[in-house]
């Protein structure tokens, strides 16, 4: 009889254990990117590869000149020719040797047209995605992100759920995956699954740091330091939400100033540490290269795509000393044209003229905007609801195998861990998902609007329960807190892509998926939903 009830009691065991459950919620991540055989990539990879591909090359023959790594004849260090542009030669490689990596190919690469481009590249992820792409394949990489938020949501289920932590586990990490858009980032080599646990880090933490272990909380300001460094507007996310984030543990009176003590330290050490790191790669590319990679002209090609740009030109130029008046007639639509098409503006310049636009960019911006206020903020709030609305992975359904045949990427050095791009190239069509996108967008938006309204309908329950007679519970709260900042972060992600970049699918969709992650924590601390649907159910059978 007692080893029957052993045997009852281990399924219980196991899944409460996380050497059980952080398998099973990473396989759940990645079953659609394993069934669909290939990781999801774009040309930006291969950039993002590239890049790190050089900097490991360069601190590998700078930093250590006498060790052979076997690692530099792999990392093919391009040398520029012609304009100089690693956009244009990015598939023109060549192996370097030690010796090669003198002062005269550093002066080279200062002039290099991706100073005036690789600003945008984050230098860390970059190094990070070469590193483990190089060592591992690019699998590796979205192992390793699959299992960080597997992780992650173990943590945040373990805090709101208790008990049936892995019941709700199970539940969101599915309904995210198979759902929503989580089976896309996770998927995808780029930097964009880091914005999503930017997000679910800093919530978390203003939600429950008091109840966690010290290295539970060294942990999450260790990822959260790491997501930060990986794109810029992950830094901008990270800091509005820590500041949401302190007026947010106002809602816990008792526990509120312990939580929002740890959670300030913990957020704050990590964008310290990732602010400290952007200055310090800063400086050592002022001190070797002459000058740090520039970022490029993004808020100049967004106001003039928007109108008030041009109104501001047609207005003052040719008197003024803008060197984007010699372009204000040029034929573009919308601000990736005029930064990226080759028919656009800022490809068609010198290096020098790229650089110089650069330097003018805060002085025109500021100028359009105190000319044109009302102007400038009417589109910026209009592309960021376009932004938050573009929930479903586009992406998904752009061909590898078109973009990687465009001769500036025939040749790209990611091909050598990436060996399936040569097929999806000689077979087009075959490496884009299966599924009609209409289906998968129909399928991520009417779960998002469940997921919404399940989020609505606890809002207002616990609203009830602070105006009425009952007074709601500290786990409700907490839960209600944690749900409101991942809120906070859908809406700050959409209004930063979509104000500075222009609304672009990805950028929401990487974040998006969220919302099922909230929802089913409000629902796992207090259920509201799942009552209704069991009364519901009585009720029809007893019919």
């Amino acid at each position: 009889m007692a080893g029957l009830d052993h045997l009852a009691r281990l399924p219980r065991t196991l899944s409460d254990r996380w050497w059980f459950a952080l398998p099973a919620f990473t396989l759940l991540l990645l079953t659609p990117t394993l069934l669909h055989g290939v990781p999801f990539l774009t040309w930006d990879t291969a950039q993002y590869y590239h890049y790190g591909a050089q900097l490991v090359g360069f601190g590998t023959a700078r930093i250590a000149p006498t060790i052979k790594f076997n690692i530099l004849r792999r990392s093919e260090i391009v040398k520029e020719q012609g304009s100089g542009n690693l956009d244009e030669v990015l598939g023109d490689s060549a192996t370097t040797a030690l010796t090669k990596f003198d002062k005269a190919l550093i002066d080279q690469k200062s002039q290099a047209g991706g100073m005036a481009t690789y600003g945008g590249r984050s230098p860390f992820y970059s190094i990070w995605l070469y590193s483990v792409a190089w060592t591992f394949n690019l699998w590796g990489i979205l192992v390793t992100q699959a299992a960080v938020i597997a992780w992650i949501i173990w943590r945040v289920v373990t805090h709101a759920a208790r008990a049936h932590r892995f019941e709700a586990g199970v539940a969101i990490v599915a309904l995210g995956t198979f759902g929503a858009s989580a089976w896309f980032v996770v998927g995808f080599v780029m930097p964009d699954i880091y914005a999503a646990i930017v997000v679910i880090c800093v919530a978390l933490l203003f939600a429950y740091a008091d109840r966690m272990s010290s290295l539970e909380r060294v942990g999450l300001a260790a990822i959260l330091a790491a997501s930060v460094t990986f794109h810029a507007t992950h830094l901008v996310v990270a800091v509005v939400l820590t500041l949401a984030g302190i007026g947010a543990t106002h809602l816990l009176r008792s526990e509120g100033r312990p939580l929002r003590v740890r959670a300030l330290l913990a957020t704050g050490s990590a964008l310290g540490v990732a602010v400290a790191l952007q200055f310090a790669f800063d400086a050592a590319a002022r001190a070797v290269l002459g000058a740090s990679p520039k970022r490029p002209p993004l808020l100049t090609a967004r106001v003039l795509a928007d109108g008030p740009g041009r109104l501001y030109l047609d207005s003052v130029c040719p008197e003024t000393p803008f060197l984007v008046c010699a372009y204000r007639n040029r034929s573009f639509k919308s601000a990736d044209e005029f930064l990226w098409s080759s028919a656009g503006v800022f490809q068609t310049m010198s290096v020098e003229q790229r650089l110089r636009m650069i330097d003018e960019e805060p002085r025109f911006v500021t100028a359009v905007a105190m000319h044109y206020p009302l102007s400038v903020l009417k589109a910026a709030v209009a592309n960021a609801v376009e932004q938050f609305v573009l929930v479903w992975p586009a992406e998904a359904w752009m061909d590898p195998g078109v973009s990687f045949s465009d001769p500036a990427l025939s040749g790209a050095d990611l091909f050598q861990v990436a060996p399936f791009l040569s097929l999806c190239v000689a077979n087009l069509g075959s490496c884009v998902p299966a599924l009609p996108e209409a289906l998968i967008a129909s399928s991520i938006a009417i779960t998002l609007l469940l997921s919404f309204a399940v989020i609505a309908a606890h809002f207002v329950a616990a609203w009830r329960r602070t105006t009425g007679t009952q007074q709601g519970n500290s786990a409700y709260k907490r839960a209600i807190v944690f749900a409101s900042l991942i809120l906070v972060g859908l809406v700050v992600n959409a209004g930063i892509c979509g104000a500075i970049s222009g609304p672009h699918a990805r950028y929401q969709t990487r974040v998006v998926w969220l919302a099922v992650l909230a929802a089913g924590v409000l629902e796992a601390a207090h259920p509201v939903i799942l009552p209704w649907f069991r009364r519901l159910f009585a009720e029809a059978s007893q019919s």
